[in-house]
């Protein structure tokens, strides 16, 4: 298992990065269409190989920056399996306002301003093992109770609604302990079922995610089929690219007649 963190320094020059290593895959990122990563999100994605990774964006610092704007961190856990107790606990994490900015208070204590600052200069630091302690130290004897069964298949419901949490819960319980790939995350950016739709369309996997801006009560399923709009988008091209070469063609071939009567 290995932790990262993203933050930033209290100098001007000293924006948003990884302390020490960034994480080689940013898996992440195949969702950045459906979220907003400056916001209060969280992504648990598991692969056909078994590893699952979680990401926290969002958690508050009572650090600020050089202009007095509130620092926000981003936790990144790969191989988070590995830990059970700590991966659910991070997952309450975000989605609890409370035990997130637990989280925050933890991580500003264990990376203070001087030490951000003097990491993002070129100091040397064990920030994995730090960072891996801290987690596992705030987490305490935490245990999850909860014995929800999954809804299986992919589905959208609302941060707020209660029914909905402990489906999500019970979706991440699976994809932390079963075979089965898929995705769990919160979204600022849809507000809808058709926009969980085509989030749920253009990813490979089964989806759970929660909406924090809707009016969804209880779990809705989503119909998850291929995303046309990309299919559209590439014949759309592929038909310009044949115009374009078919004028190109034409064109040639009117300055090839040209020159031929021109020296006749």
């Amino acid at each position: 298992m290995r932790t990262h963190l993203m933050t930033r320094g209290t100098r001007r020059r000293h924006d948003y990065a990884f302390l020490g290593e960034a994480p080689p895959d940013q898996w992440w990122q195949t969702l950045a269409r459906w979220v907003f990563m400056e916001s209060e999100e969280l992504i648990i994605r598991r692969q056909e190989s078994g590893r699952t990774g979680l990401v926290i964006s969002g958690i508050p610092s009572q650090r600020t920056d050089a202009i007095g704007t509130r620092i926000r961190h981003t936790l990144v856990v790969d191989a988070v399996q590995e830990d059970q107790r700590l991966a659910l606990w991070l997952v309450r994490c975000g989605l609890d306002d409370e035990e997130r900015t637990r989280l925050g208070k933890a991580l500003d204590t264990a990376f203070d301003g001087d030490l951000v600052d003097a990491l993002m200069s070129g100091a040397d630091g064990e920030v994995d093992t730090r960072l891996l302690d801290t987690l596992q130290k705030a987490a305490g004897d935490s245990e999850d109770g909860e014995t929800s069964k999954d809804v299986p298949g992919s589905w959208a419901g609302d941060v707020h609604d209660e029914a909905s949490v402990r489906a999500f819960m019970a979706r991440v319980r699976r994809l932390l302990t079963e075979d089965s790939a898929g995705y769990a995350f919160t979204t600022h950016a849809l507000g809808s079922v058709s926009g969980a739709e085509r989030a749920a369309s253009a990813l490979p996997d089964e989806v759970a995610v929660l909406l924090h801006d809707s009016a969804l009560r209880g779990v809705q399923q989503l119909g998850k089929g291929p995303a046309p709009a990309r299919g559209r988008q590439k014949t759309t091209g592929d038909r310009k690219a044949r115009a374009a070469a078919l004028t190109l063609a034409g064109l040639a071939v009117a300055l090839g007649i040209w020159w031929m009567f021109r020296r006749y």
